[in-house]
């Protein structure tokens, strides 16, 4: 048991945890305290229809998910496929993590259920997840904060009820298509994660013949 814990504070210890976990507890606080929360403007942006806090709540969750799947030295260089599995798993646990935060504000009795939060961690810490694995950890709130706006301030058709497919993140019921598109899209973005430490030797192959070029 002491092995094990100390096998899992060492991992711990080569990823951002630390920042990930506050981002996380973040967005544990908004759900309980925001759950019956709506947001109707930003700035001086009104929108044509209020925005439930509990679907933004994932956006903070989703770029902690993703920030803690980064870490090493950044250096292409070979994995070991048995860490495949740990990095499976460590995925998996900080997305288990973050359904917990985003979930947190059930307690209090929301208007809203669980499902379009959880939903919404998927596809954000998805997007994140890949953008921590192509450009680092410093860019991983880029793809959930743009689609947030974006869908915000561009989602609904004018003078009509609801949102364009591309903004179902502003929905508040959810649907089995997009059950499986979060569900996809979080399938690649785990596929791109694990499978980026074993292009390392090719990269690094790469690497080498662009400096031998210089």
């Amino acid at each position: 048991m002491t092995g094990r814990t100390g096998l899992l504070r060492a991992w711990a210890g080569v990823h951002p945890t630390r920042p990930a976990g506050t981002l996380l507890l973040i967005s544990g606080t908004l759900s309980l305290l925001g759950a019956q929360a709506t947001i109707d403007s930003l700035g001086f942006l009104l929108f044509e229809t209020p925005v439930a806090l509990m679907l933004l709540v994932p956006v903070v969750a989703g770029i902690a998910v993703a920030i803690a799947t980064g870490g090493g030295t950044g250096i292409p260089l070979p994995e070991h496929p048995a860490l495949l599995s740990a990095r499976l798993a460590w995925l998996l646990a900080l997305t288990a993590a973050g359904t917990l935060a985003v979930s947190t504000g059930q307690l209090v009795g929301p208007e809203l259920t669980w499902e379009p939060a959880v939903r919404n961690l998927l596809l954000y810490a998805a997007l994140a997840v890949i953008t921590v694995s192509l450009a680092g950890p410093s860019m991983a709130w880029l793809p959930p904060v743009a689609l947030t706006l974006a869908a915000m301030l561009f989602g609904y058709p004018p003078s009509e009820p609801g949102y364009y497919w591309w903004a179902a993140v502003m929905e508040e019921t959810v649907t089995p298509g997009q059950w499986g598109v979060a569900g996809g899209l979080f399938l690649c973005a785990a596929l791109v994660h694990l499978g980026r430490p074993l292009l390392g030797p090719y990269l690094g192959r790469h690497t080498e013949r662009n400096g031998d070029k210089r």
